[in-house]
């Protein structure tokens, strides 16, 4: 070989022995990646103050269902809660969470923060049909995937990380149909959970799979047991958790499902006063600068163009449809296109909607670059005397496969350090929420009796009433009962109860409240009994 040659091929040699070195010790790197995807998920889980709407909400439920015995039907403040009309299993995983770790923040998240952690590692394990490097760079993705991280996912008490496990099963088992009909039942008892999980958002699942069983042909191909079997793994968890609801509540429950959380939450666009345009979910997201969706989703829509032009030179569409590369690229294209399009056009649009489109894209992306970055191992079994490669075209492609390898680590390694600085170092709390864990547990001689607050929340013209949030932390702490009507009600209470009240507002009311005991302050707020 002549010098210029070896020269020029030297970069491309050394790469090859990294990947081979990679390929060597690759469940080394794998762990070394989930370990940092836990990180993500777990640190300073419980620093976060707690948010006020579903988080909150989905933690009083979770708690009262313990203290009322009762799993199936859920209540607010000991009352039936028909505002979250969400079937079951988010409130058990809450349970899950609060038998683990105590009534705490940190229970109250577990769960979400597991859910997402497994579905990354069952994307990255999925992933590694296709390469190594694709794999590791999915866990990557999943650790830059800032906003299910900070908001109302990943980190957050409520139903959506749940949901996105079990959605991302779903279509990975349905991805495998071809090769096993029986992933078929496993797809099916995912729906269902999805569905007993977020409700009616489980029916992106089945126009997604439904749609790639019919796109790829193979929803021809099922038998009649094989259908009856489907519908039995979809149908039986539904069947049985409908039953034990009607024994609790009739069709009340059911009804409201369909009228409120179904009907009037998907058609009117200014229910609850979520009312966006039809490019919200791109412009908040999806297009939005300071974020990794953008640039995966230009490497997912440079790589389709450069697969259908070089099936379209090569004339290899038959070959790659029969070796299931095409199918493939069809099912993450469902997966990411029908949840983006059919939640742009219902009328509520709430940015945590679009979170289970991240899965595909950070899949697709790290399959395209995986197949770029071992390119040069898979060239090195090929013939060296191939041809009329010269020592510069040697030169360009040795080059070539350093930059792509240090633009995804950079680009990757720059959006988890962003993801970091914004989710944890920047995790914060609520000085009444800490006030509220500080100045109460479950022993004291004043757990479990009617608590009221004087503290101005989320709106200050409802002073002297529970934000959702205040409301849950008191109930964990301190098992209280809480009452709205703020000092007045306080001071006509005749049954035991305590009360919250901010430094300011206790001067205003020092003469009415001379006679009640100080159980707890701390300079800014304080704690009474009557």
């Amino acid at each position: 070989m002549p010098k210029a040659e070896k020269f020029a091929e030297a970069p491309v040699r050394l790469y090859r022995g990294l990947l081979r070195l990679f390929e060597k010790y690759y469940w080394v790197f794998f762990a070394a990646a989930c370990l940092t995807l836990a990180f993500f998920c777990f640190r300073c889980l419980d620093v976060q103050y707690v948010d006020s709407w579903d988080e909150a909400r989905h933690g009083v439920n979770a708690y009262e269902m313990i203290q009322n015995g009762d799993y199936i039907r859920h209540t607010y403040n000991y009352q039936t809660d028909d505002w979250n009309l969400k079937p079951s299993i988010s409130y058990w995983g809450i349970i899950l969470g609060f038998r683990l770790f105590g009534y705490s923040v940190l229970g109250l998240r577990f769960a979400s923060a597991l859910a997402y952690l497994l579905t990354g590692i069952a994307c990255a394990l999925f992933a590694k049909r296709y390469s190594r490097e694709a794999s590791i760079l999915v866990l990557g993705f999943f650790c830059a995937n800032e906003r299910p991280l900070s908001a109302h996912l990943a980190r957050a008490g409520d139903a959506d990380a749940l949901y996105m496990l079990f959605f991302t099963l779903a279509v990975l088992a349905v991805l495998r149909v071809r090769e096993n009909h029986k992933r078929l039942y496993l797809c099916g008892l995912l729906f269902s959970l999805a569905f007993l999980t977020k409700s009616w958002h489980a029916g992106m699942i089945a126009a997604v799979c439904g749609l790639y069983l019919l796109g790829t042909g193979e929803l021809f191909r099922l038998k009649a047991k094989e259908w009856g079997l489907f519908l039995l793994s979809v149908f039986a968890p539904l069947l049985l958790w409908f039953g034990w609801r009607y024994t609790k509540d009739g069709f009340s429950f059911l009804r409201q499902m369909v009228e409120v959380d179904l009907l009037a939450r998907t058609g009117s666009s200014n229910f609850e006063g979520h009312e966006f345009p039809f490019s919200f979910y791109y412009d908040t997201v999806f297009g939005a600068e300071g974020f990794i969706y953008r640039w995966l989703l230009l490497i997912c829509i440079a790589g389709l163009a450069a697969g259908a032009f070089w099936f379209w030179r090569k004339r290899g569409w038959k070959d790659a449809w029969e070796n299931g590369s095409l199918k493939d690229a069809f099912g993450y294209l469902f997966w990411f296109l029908i949840p983006f399009l059919g939640f742009s056009l219902i009328g509520t649009k709430l940015i945590w909607y679009c979170y289970p489109c991240t899965i595909p894209l950070a899949m697709g992306a790290a399959v395209l670059l995986g197949k770029a970055l071992r390119a040069p191992l898979a060239a090195g079994g090929q013939s060296r005397e191939r041809g009329s490669k010269t020592a510069a075209g040697k030169a360009a492609a040795g080059l070539g496969v350093w930059i792509l390898a240090a633009a995804c680590l950079v680009m990757t390694g720059y959006y988890m350090w962003n993801c970091y600085l914004h989710v944890i170092r920047e995790a914060h709390g609520d000085p009444f929420q800490l006030f509220i864990q500080e100045s109460a547990d479950r022993d004291s001689d004043y757990a479990g009796e009617k608590a009221y607050v004087f503290v101005p929340g989320e709106d200050p013209a409802d002073i002297g009433q529970w934000d959702q949030n205040m409301l849950f932390l008191a109930e964990i702490s301190g098992d209280f009962h809480c009452e709205d009507g703020g000092v007045e009600a306080f001071l006509n209470e005749k049954e035991p109860a305590v009360l919250y009240i901010d430094a300011a507002h206790y001067e205003e009311y020092e003469q009415e409240l001379a006679g009640a005991s100080l159980l707890y302050e701390n300079g800014s707020y304080l704690l009474l009994e009557n």
